[in-house]
């Protein structure tokens, strides 16, 4: 198959964010669910903070481990609509949620700041199905017009 397309720059970065929000946006609902009900019950057993820690991590790891890549594929693939928007969504409201609220942090508090990564992982994935779909029905288009123009000169000779 041919690499130009008009569609998509990169398909093999498109498929792996694909991917990624897939599993994405499975995976954290249910976890933030059982993360939410530990965190109440080792808050009434009076449980250190190393525990707070971890769940610190297993619940901020998605966001911040994915979003460098998230905007790097935005960006490859002048996708500029969608990276705006996620500047509006996601980054913005946790700076701001940040800033406004740092002396009462809690732990309860970062679901707010991460609902909103999942939130747009949630609606980009469609958008980024499609992109896969016509650069897919593109590159069937070009060997399709590369067959016929084989078998026009076949004829012809």
């Amino acid at each position: 198959m041919e690499r130009k397309s008009k569609t998509i720059n990169d398909i093999n970065a498109a498929q792996r964010l694909r991917t990624l929000l897939v599993a994405g946006y499975k995976i954290p609902a249910s976890a933030a669910a059982i993360i939410l009900i530990i965190t109440y019950i080792l808050r009434i057993a009076k449980v250190s903070d190393p525990i707070y820690t971890l769940l610190l991590f297993i619940a901020f790891s998605p966001p911040v481990l994915f979003t460098p890549f998230i905007v790097y594929v935005l960006i490859k693939e002048k996708r500029f609509g969608w990276l705006t928007v996620f500047f509006i969504i996601v980054i913005l409201p946790a700076v701001v949620g940040i800033i406004i609220f740092y002396e009462q942090f809690q732990f309860t508090w970062m679901f707010f700041l991460v609902f909103p990564f999942f939130f747009f992982c949630y609606f980009i994935k469609f958008s980024v199905d499609e992109w896969i779909r016509e650069y897919n029905f593109h590159q069937l288009y070009l060997l399709q017009r590369k067959e016929q123009k084989e078998k026009k000169m076949e004829g012809l000779l």
